[in-house]
């Protein structure tokens, strides 16, 4: 099993607004540090403002899928434009079209860079009682059915994530926080070749799902990983076992299922205190650990 990690690893260093790593040195990083693979984080520069908002941003993602070969790092996945749901709270019909142009430039970004998964997230609805799951699963039908349609032309797959449950912080019900949830949407979507799911361990946590459970339920329907931790508050973003995640039954549960995808970190707060003196053994620490828990997986599949 191939250890990957976002370029997000990389993105920033957040107690100075004044340092940014860029796309560039994320992927030199990323392959000093020895990961197989790489997930290209196209959010992380895709608004406004940003390389992929620019008129010429297809020779910019050429440039990048280019570095990524000569560093022998096969884009294995990658992350759609999102938004946060504070952001959402005030957008306009104009700002829901412009996020859809954002996605649909993603997946043909995706297609460009040959990934085989491009992680999206699905969206939520509410009326007048509230969030309705009926309503977020119907618009979620049609808006991930048009996704596929343009995923199949540029020959990418599309993982959709399990979310985080805001109730705890005031935004209310979200969809696709639990398995049944995003195993419905596919269920309509009857298009198992194009879609897939994405499990991040942090959102789980958050959502206080049983990840074993879950994961089984899955099976084999689950093509990518964000795998981050967090202590059950905040979607903190950090490496494993610095957090509140039972890692032991999570990792059996990977090898029950034979999953057969990469392991791919989201931990970009565990590296983003890091002063640029340090960050690299940081990165570096992360593939220790990354293949420990890949040695654990490995093993249980053997062991079944």
């Amino acid at each position: 099993m191939r250890i990957s990690t976002s370029t997000g690893t990389c993105g920033s260093v957040f107690w100075t607004q004044k340092m940014y790593y860029s796309c560039e040195q994320a992927i030199e990083s990323i392959a000093k540090a020895g990961f197989d693979a790489i997930d290209l984080c196209f959010v992380a520069y895709g608004r406004k403002g940003l390389p992929m908002d620019a008129p010429d941003w297809r020779d910019w993602v050429k440039r990048q899928k280019e570095n990524c070969d000569k560093h022998n790092l096969p884009v294995t996945q990658a992350h759609a434009h999102y938004y946060s749901v504070a952001e959402s709270i005030k957008f306009t019909a104009l700002d829901w079209e412009d996020n859809i142009g954002r996605i649909k430039r993603d997946i043909e970004a995706a297609g460009m860079c040959q990934v085989p998964w491009l992680v999206i997230h699905p969206d939520s609805v509410n009326d007048e009682a509230g969030y309705s799951r009926k309503k977020s699963l119907a618009s979620e039908t049609e808006r991930f059915k048009r996704f596929g349609e343009l995923a199949a032309k540029y020959g990418t797959g599309i993982a959709i994530e399990n979310m985080v449950d805001h109730l705890g912080i005031g935004y209310g019900r979200r969809f696709g926080c639990n398995a049944e949830d995003l195993l419905e949407l596919l269920d309509k979507l009857n298009a198992d070749d194009i879609f897939g799911i994405c499990w991040d361990t942090g959102h789980a946590n958050l959502a206080q799902v049983n990840q074993p459970a879950a994961i089984q339920q899955i099976g084999s329907r689950l093509k990518a990983l964000h795998i981050n931790d967090n202590r059950g508050e905040k979607d903190d973003h950090l490496l494993p076992y610095l957090g509140y995640v039972e890692w032991t039954s999570l990792l059996k549960s990977l090898a029950d299922v034979n999953y057969q995808g990469d392991f791919t970190y989201e931990i970009h707060n565990f590296t983003g205190g890091m002063s640029p003196e340090i960050h690299q053994q940081g990165v570096e620490f992360s593939v220790l650990v990354a293949r420990q828990m890949v040695s654990e997986i490995e093993k249980g599949m053997k062991e079944k």
